[in-house]
């Protein structure tokens, strides 16, 4: 072969070998700049602090700034939309769960997004049970006395109260009257705050709240917790039963928390995101913060928390029919 010939097969060789590593190469050098971590809530709640522990697990994994971003709005839709319109390139996440990503599909009539065609689920972070509780100075002692009592009451039942229609609190509320055939009062509120407080004065029968809210309110003795929806006892009030415990088979109900990319991420970058964050909530200094703060890690990478969100879509779509829950979206 002439040289001139030899190099030009060469070079065509070396051409074609760098056009098949192209995408292997632009994905190794993934990420090269700083990462947007999207938490569609306000700061200084309990799930934009697992977003800035999230986004430190990903910064020292990788070594780039993860810039926390808060978009509240329309319960998380806002930021979850930024993302799902963002470019699939591993460069913008999104921390959401139970609340924003699967209830408000479930329950609301042409909501904007489709989730499971608009988002990557990447890895679970962490969970958080429900709690029953029941004002300090209520008579209501135990979830027996509870049944019995709204038993006695007919068709007036009892009240409870939750943050809006929808919610986690409303919707653990529904599942619970119906599955103990008992009558219920549905009070929503703006916020978890005023719940608590109408539970605490009484005004209020019981409420089912997210334990980070409540937790301190429970320390002080200011409402009695009666159980937790959730298939184990929380580790920061152990004596509390489960639901499950007090013979309500099957009644296991957590709220939960994951990252999500845009729709068409990259499997490489899903894969190495996910597993960089499992890895990291695993991490004894990492639990510590989160359980303190009332929440339970719970790290599951993108199949395992990909099918949560269907399974869990599946369930609460068939509570919202059962017990009627069903709004038009922006009514």
């Amino acid at each position: 072969m002439k040289r001139r010939a030899f190099l030009g097969a060469a070079g065509a060789g070396l051409c074609a070998f760098a056009a098949h590593r192209a995408p292997f190469a632009a994905e190794a050098a993934w990420p090269n700049k700083p990462i947007r971590l999207i938490v569609p809530y306000p700061p200084g709640g309990v799930t934009d602090l697992a977003g800035r522990v999230v986004g430190e697990i990903v910064s020292k994994k990788f070594g780039q700034p993860v810039v926390v971003e808060n978009r509240p709005g329309a319960n998380g839709l806002i930021g979850s939309q930024m993302v799902a319109r963002s470019p699939a390139d591993g460069y913008t996440l999104l921390l959401n769960g139970l609340g924003g990503i699967v209830l408000p599909a479930a329950t609301l009539k042409g909501y904007p997004i489709d989730y499971n065609t608009a988002l990557t689920p990447v890895a679970q972070v962490a969970e958080f049970v429900n709690v029953l509780v029941v004002g300090a100075n209520s008579d209501i002692r135990s979830v027996p006395e509870l049944l019995a009592r709204a038993r006695a009451k007919g068709a007036n039942g009892l009240s409870y109260g939750s943050n809006g229609t929808g919610t986690s609190a409303h919707m653990t509320g529904e599942f619970f009257c119906m599955r103990n055939d008992i009558k219920c009062l549905h009070v929503a509120y703006k916020g978890s705050s005023e719940v608590l407080v109408d539970v605490t004065n009484g005004n209020l029968d019981f409420t089912f709240s997210n334990l980070p809210p409540v937790i301190g309110l429970i320390k002080k003795g200011l409402v009695r917790p009666l159980a937790v929806t959730s298939p184990y006892r929380s580790r920061e009030i152990p004596d509390v039963a489960t639901l499950e415990e007090l013979g309500m088979r099957d009644f296991a109900v957590t709220s939960w928390l994951g990252v999500y990319g845009p729709a068409g991420m990259d499997a490489d970058i899903t894969q190495r995101l996910g597993q960089a964050i499992v890895d990291g909530v695993k991490d004894p200094a990492t639990t510590q913060i989160l359980t303190g703060a009332g929440f339970e890690p719970k790290a599951a990478l993108a199949a395992d928390f990909a099918r949560l969100n269907r399974e869990e879509l599946a369930r609460w779509s068939g509570v919202a029919r059962d017990a009627g829950v069903s709004l038009n979206f922006g009514s």
